[in-house]
């Protein structure tokens, strides 16, 4: 007969401690309470401090935010001001080719959709749009510093990670912090498909999170038609509110920025490494039509449909010095 190993006294003491250990680190996080605009394109174009000031800039990462930001949805568009699906794709097109990405065709979208109970990570390149344009996952990244990476998220914290691999080669990522996402504990679990099979060291990797809804305007449900498997307490932390009733449509609001961080920090993040804009609404910046928010389109009479773009590329002289996949031979 197999021997039992005695389970210890103490470890939920140790789980408790781990817990009150990571909520702790979340609070050191650098939280932005503002968008910080690109010079020359201000109320128009944020980017992420902590990654631009990276030696050497190895990632180019930038969102469309502020008044003066035109719509770039594809979907939700205000016929009264002229938007269209052709216009919005105009602004996409604009958006890119001012900021230095790679235009049309070499970009591919993210869509930011939760399906099923993988992680849905998903590496493309510019081989990837022979068969598609567009990838539904929690996090898409790409090595190839000839394609740009994009996504139109709703309310979602939309996350950009810049990593290597085990041989020095630089990823660019995507990751989708959607509530069913977090939910499920796909940011986490995303993360350590790229330290598992593709040997990042996580340590190392820096992150960007983007401006999303704040928890006091979103809520989740435990409704089985929207969320078969219920809401899964340990992937949110102390960033939901506690269960009152046994009502399956009780709301209960959440805190999306802070459970990305926190599952990020659960995946080997650095704290240092980490900063967001969980400071910022797209909810009341709707309201004060700085932004586009879903849920706030939702709640007021389709009031100010739309969307923000985010958009990153890998800097191809960080790529060339790097000694791998994408890197282009030296001169002699």
């Amino acid at each position: 007969m197999a021997e039992v190993k005695q389970v210890s006294d103490n470890i939920e003491a140790k789980i408790t401690a781990r817990k009150e250990r990571i909520t702790q680190e979340v609070d050191k996080i650098d939280t932005l309470f503002e968008v910080e605009h690109l010079p020359g394109f201000e109320d128009r174009v944020g980017y992420f401090p902590i990654l631009d000031n990276l030696a050497g800039r190895p990632v180019l990462a930038r969102f469309s935010y502020g008044k003066n930001a035109p719509n770039m949805s594809a979907k939700f568009f205000d016929n009264n001001k002229g938007e269209s699906e052709v216009t919005n794709e105009r602004n996409r097109r604009e958006f890119l080719e001012q900021l230095g990405f790679p235009n049309y065709p070499f970009v591919l979208q993210t869509v930011g959709a939760f399906e099923g109970a993988e992680p849905q990570i998903e590496e493309v390149n510019v081989d990837t749009l022979k068969d598609k344009t567009k990838v539904v996952g929690n996090i898409v990244f790409t090595r190839d510093p000839e394609l740009t990476l994009d996504i139109i998220p709703a309310d979602c914290p939309t996350g950009v990670l810049y990593c290597k691999d085990s041989q020095g080669n630089p990823i660019a990522a995507i990751l989708h912090g959607g509530a069913d996402a977090l939910n499920a504990g796909m940011i986490r679990q995303g993360l350590w498909v790229l330290r598992d099979e593709y040997g990042v060291d996580l340590s190392q990797a820096v992150l960007g999170i983007a401006p999303g809804v704040l928890a006091k305007n979103y809520f989740i449900t435990n409704e089985p038609e929207r969320r078969g498997n219920g809401i899964i307490e340990r992937n949110w932390g102390d960033y939901i509110t506690e269960k009152t009733t046994d009502d399956p449509s009780e709301k209960r609001y959440v805190d999306l920025t802070s459970a990305f961080v926190m599952q990020a920090l659960e995946a080997g993040l650095n704290t240092d490494n980490i900063q967001t804009y969980g400071g910022v609404d797209t909810y009341q910046d709707a309201s004060d039509e700085k932004a586009y928010s879903r849920r706030y389109y939702n709640e007021h009479d389709k009031k100010r449909p739309g969307g923000q773009i985010l958009a990153v590329r890998l800097n191809p002289d960080a790529v060339n010095k790097s000694s791998g996949l994408y890197s282009l031979p030296q001169a002699a």
